[in-house]
């Protein structure tokens, strides 16, 4: 399978990437590196036997189109993203330019490869907001109620999915993940508490909680994630 990773010099995406290698699948990657670590691919780029392609690109570029349609991935990962749910309030513009705009980019580019099927990386609690304790765990069907401009990009392009599956039959999976955690974490995403915590220990510092200890995240290992990519 010939498959495309948006994002995939990042946490996440490297780590798929890796994945798809291994299972003997052709990769291209499109990352502006700037967030993503070009050393995140090294040793999967280092393996002659690995056919892998890289091209350094922002997905907000018209041209990502038509490489897309170039290379004709059956199937595209859409990881890259603005993850920062402060940016995304401090300028929700280039949040919406990222998330939204670029993310059309990369469906335009679908849907001219006769891409079979597009497989977003959403978020979970972003979307569907502060949820009342008494409807947890909380289910696809809970009323999305997003409380940043993060959260809103990423409901607005899972809309987009389903626009694109209804006019031209693009299936789509969007995973609404938790806070992911695991090697190449950056300590400042959204569960780099794991990573600062797993830091100050091996430091033999201590681990700062704030408020009174009582509040409840969820969390999920990127080895897990990736076996929900690719199933």
């Amino acid at each position: 399978m010939r498959a495309l990773v948006t994002g995939g010099a990042g946490f996440i995406g490297s780590t798929l990437v890796d994945r798809l290698l291994a299972e003997g699948h052709s990769v291209d990657v499109i990352d502006s590196l700037s967030s993503g670590k070009l050393s995140n691919l090294a040793e999967a780029r280092s393996n002659r036997d690995h056919d892998l392609t890289f091209h350094q690109i922002d997905i907000r570029n018209a041209e990502v189109v038509t490489l897309i349609e170039r290379r004709k991935p059956e199937v595209i990962f859409h990881l890259a993203a603005q993850a920062d749910v402060r940016v995304s309030v401090s300028d929700p513009a280039l949040d919406a330019s990222i998330n939204i705009l670029g993310g059309i980019n990369v469906l335009e580019g679908a849907r001219r490869a006769e891409t079979r099927k597009v497989v977003f990386a959403s978020s979970g609690g972003t979307i569907y907001g502060e949820p009342d304790p008494s409807s947890l765990p909380v289910t696809e069907a809970a009323p999305q109620r997003p409380e940043s401009p993060y959260g809103v990009s990423k409901k607005v392009f899972t809309d987009y999915l389903v626009a694109y599956n209804t006019l031209y039959g693009l299936d789509f999976t969007s995973l609404a993940l938790a806070n992911v955690y695991g090697p190449r974490q950056d300590p400042h995403g959204e569960a780099g508490v794991v990573s600062i915590f797993a830091g100050r220990l091996l430091a033999g510092e201590p681990c700062t909680i704030f408020g009174d200890g009582t509040q409840t995240r969820d969390f999920v290992f990127v080895d897990d994630v990736v076996d929900a990519f690719v199933r």
